[in-house]
């Protein structure tokens, strides 16, 4: 028996998973509109998609219905922050009982770092990098300072006993 006979008679008819894209134009801010586009498979036209950001619903598009494909447009606030979008749709089967398809595989929306964070951050490493160093080496010379006091004292000890070690020569004489 072919495959389509089977699942009509086993009551429901598996839909396909639509296939979803970033459409021109690509952000490059978070202030940038996203456009994602969700497309069913031929023999779907003027389904009801759903676009997810994660698990969560975000727009809710009907085809016209003599088409394909929905293009969401997400302008602004939480939903163009970014992340990871999937997409299906629904149609109405056999007996009008609604049926939906398999997500869609993910989309991954993500925005480049501005230049001037990187410039700002590395400068403001740059800055308690110098600040450490020179803390490091204000303790370094702090301890490195010479106290003449116990120069002195090694000097007499050892003058005392250089002058012992003569005195016991002269005594072997």
């Amino acid at each position: 028996m072919p495959w389509t006979v089977l699942l009509f008679a086993a009551g429901s008819m598996a839909i396909p998973a639509p296939s979803i894209l970033l459409a021109p134009p690509h952000p490059s801010s978070q202030e940038d509109p996203i456009y994602i586009e969700c497309t069913a498979p031929q023999g779907f036209p003027g389904a009801n998609f759903t676009l997810y950001q994660g698990e969560k619903v975000v727009q809710l598009l009907q085809a016209p219905a003599d088409q394909l494909r929905v293009t969401f447009n997400l302008s602004g606030g939480w939903e163009a922050a970014g992340g990871t979008f999937h997409c299906r749709y629904g149609v109405l089967g056999e007996h009008r009982q609604p049926q939906l398809s398999d997500l869609s595989e993910p989309v991954h929306v993500s925005f480049p770092v501005p230049t001037w964070i990187l410039a700002l951050s590395v400068s403001l490493v740059g800055a308690l990098l110098l600040a450490g160093l020179v803390t490091v080496a204000v303790v370094i010379r702090k301890d490195m300072s010479f106290d003449n006091s116990l120069f002195a004292i090694s000097t007499e000890i050892q003058g005392i006993s250089e002058m012992s070690n003569k005195q016991d020569v002269a005594a072997d004489d």
